[in-house]
């Protein structure tokens, strides 16, 4: 990620998120943001839990797609939660392998039967993530191990955008980039005040890279501002797309516009939280003044 930014250009990015294991789906999503104006793509899954390849395994598979078949800059999501260290570390050097050496780090939802997910002894949490891919950089592995050769990974970290942070909330924080993340990706953010607190903790140790989620309809808006802390979806916002009635879903790509255009000189970057519209991709795109990524 930290290459794809130059001269405090803002970078542009969407989540890929396909159907369960849908190669196919993922990669032609690739190719229609990145030919509507995005710099990369950052892969998710929706599959369940129990499927064929952990979420994190499907994710890396995906990011390894969009790169091989469209050629598209990819950044693969990896959760901690029911993996075991080992298992991970085997996923992300599998990853490398096949070129995918950006990630976003997060703990991920936990399963609803978590006790059957095997023995916590050997589960690790996002910052000790971020202290193994700092390992495989140096050469090392899990076990102490000497790589052949050192990784390069790009390491990220998910991190919640929030109007107050306790002290608590600021020193998780401090550890998750003391520990060695190469940048941060935000939950989604509407308003500038809701970034602030965050990039004080930061204080321009690591670039951030700002969520932006097109809302769909006043429902999905309402259940996002229970979801997400308050203040960080204005009820004015929630009142517009009500007002919009059948016209939420565009009334939603017109906030999602506005909210770049807030926050993106906060920030070295936007993400947008959907890949199945390029029509959005080149509307944000289009606020975003300055030139995004260096072409080579």
């Amino acid at each position: 990620m930290r290459d794809r930014i130059v001269n405090e250009a803002p970078l542009l990015g969407a989540y890929v998120v396909p159907g369960e294991d849908d190669r196919e789906q993922a990669a032609a999503a690739a190719a229609a943001v990145r030919d509507a104006g995005a710099d990369l793509v950052v892969t998710a899954t929706s599959g369940p839990e129990r499927s064929r390849y952990t979420s994190t395994n499907q994710a890396i598979d995906l990011a390894a797609t969009c790169l091989g078949r469209a050629g598209v800059p990819s950044v693969a999501t990896v959760t901690t939660w029911s993996r075991t260290v080992m298992a991970l570390q085997a996923h992300l050097l599998g990853g490398h392998a096949r070129g995918v050496t950006r990630l976003v780090c997060g703990n991920g939802s936990a399963p609803s039967d978590r006790a059957q997910w095997g023995d916590a002894r050997w589960a690790v949490d996002v910052v000790e993530l971020i202290e193994l891919l700092g390992r495989l950089n140096e050469g090392i592995d899990r076990h102490g191990l000497r790589l052949e050769t050192p990784t390069r990974f790009d390491i990220g970290v998910r991190i919640r955008a929030v109007p107050r942070l306790t002290a608590a909330d600021r020193a998780r924080i401090r550890r998750k980039i003391d520990a060695g993340a190469h940048f941060v990706v935000t939950s989604p953010v509407y308003r500038p005040e809701a970034l602030e607190p965050l990039l004080e903790v930061v204080d321009g140790d690591v670039p951030v890279i700002a969520t932006v989620h097109a809302l769909r309809s006043a429902a999905e808006a309402e259940l996002l501002h229970h979801e997400l802390a308050r203040g960080c979806l204005p009820v004015k916002l929630l009142r517009r797309l009500e007002h919009a009635a059948d016209g939420a879903a565009e009334e939603g790509k017109q906030i999602a516009v506005e909210a770049t255009a807030a926050i993106a000189g906060h920030t070295q970057g936007i993400l947008l939280s959907r890949s199945d519209q390029p029509d959005l991709v080149t509307r944000v795109r289009a606020v975003l003044a300055r030139p995004a990524v260096n072409p080579g």
